[in-house]
């Protein structure tokens, strides 16, 4: 496996967490009481988040987060999901398939929407952090070899 389809493994590893972690949350603040649009907004900020932090650190083996990235990041993600509810949109009205359906069908169009913005825009900065080098050691000087005379 060459290093673009280890990075594809990785994003998508990633993105399964992240998924996990947006229903979860998501689904943990509905039960709490705390209003669906609310928890969607709080679950997804998190999730998005945790997801930059990774893809950084890990899929695209960057140097550190920086707040450029990561909005950067949430903004790819919100323009992903807002491309995702288009389509979505277009496919049940216009198109007349079924909801479920219709999301199943598109549900590739996120992740490879923010693989691309992702590793175009967001990650592409990020640089390996140069390695340490200590100061060199210094020389020992050159001591002339004397020939030994026999005393």
């Amino acid at each position: 496996m060459n290093a673009r389809h280890r990075e594809l493994v990785r994003f998508g590893l990633v993105g399964a967490f992240n998924a996990a972690t947006y229903f979860g949350g998501y689904a943990a603040l509905v039960l709490l009481e705390v209003p669906y649009l609310l928890a969607a907004v709080a679950s997804f900020a998190t999730s998005a988040s945790l997801g930059y932090w990774l893809h950084e650190h890990w899929t695209f083996k960057g140097a550190r987060p920086t707040v450029r990235g990561w909005v950067s990041w949430l903004g790819a993600q919100g323009g992903a999901t807002l491309l995702n509810l288009a389509l979505l949109a277009v496919a049940v009205d216009v198109v007349g398939l079924d909801k479920i359906l219709a999301q199943l069908v598109l549900l590739p169009v996120t992740p490879a929407a923010t693989y691309l913005v992702g590793r175009r825009w967001v990650f592409s900065r990020a640089q390996p952090a140069p390695p340490v080098l200590a100061p060199p050691e210094p020389a020992d000087p050159v001591q002339p070899v004397l020939p030994q005379t026999g005393d």
